[in-house]
């Protein structure tokens, strides 16, 4: 049995906290939003709750834009000591986090190869996470979101259910 079934898709997720992912993305135009998704270990397709959290793309890019030529127009970046240590927490609390969102601005809500890369860079999974897109277009549009899963060898959408 998968020890952290959300992997696999399928998750519940809360009417208001994909509300607020959208908010988040609306708010965070042109630049890209991220955050996090959790939801109780007792019920691993639930989501509970989310955590905004700041996108760095433009400090790494302003830093070495050879090695970051991205900046929060086109990418995100956590900070990798906040996302460790909310993974710790949340297992440590029984409140695991289960997927990392972002959004894409005027492109459409898919998993590029950027985010594949940055995802699995040597072909497998770096976190234990699903990772939700949701479409920004210019105005305060939101119109997309989906959520994506690595399942035999790939990255592939997954299907998730808005509950409430």
């Amino acid at each position: 049995m998968n020890a952290r079934p959300w992997l696999l898709g399928g998750l519940a997720i809360p009417r208001a906290v994909l509300e607020d992912v959208a908010r988040h993305g609306i708010e965070s135009h042109p630049s890209e939003a991220c955050g996090l998704l959790s939801g109780p270990a007792s019920e691993p397709l639930t989501i509970t709750a989310g955590r905004r959290v700041p996108n760095l793309a433009d400090r790494y890019h302003a830093l070495d834009p050879e090695t970051f030529p991205r900046t929060s127009q086109n990418a995100y970046v956590i900070d990798g000591l906040l996302m460790q240590k909310a993974l710790r927490e949340g297992d440590a609390h029984g409140e695991p986090v289960k997927v990392i969102y972002h959004s894409h601005c005027d492109v459409g809500a898919y998993f590029s190869k950027e985010d594949q890369v940055v995802a699995a860079p040597d072909g497998v999974p770096v976190l234990p996470v699903a990772y939700l897109v949701t479409s920004v277009r210019a105005g305060g549009v939101v119109d997309d979101h989906k959520l994506f899963v690595f399942a035999d060898g790939a990255w592939v959408e997954a299907p998730f259910t808005v509950t409430g």
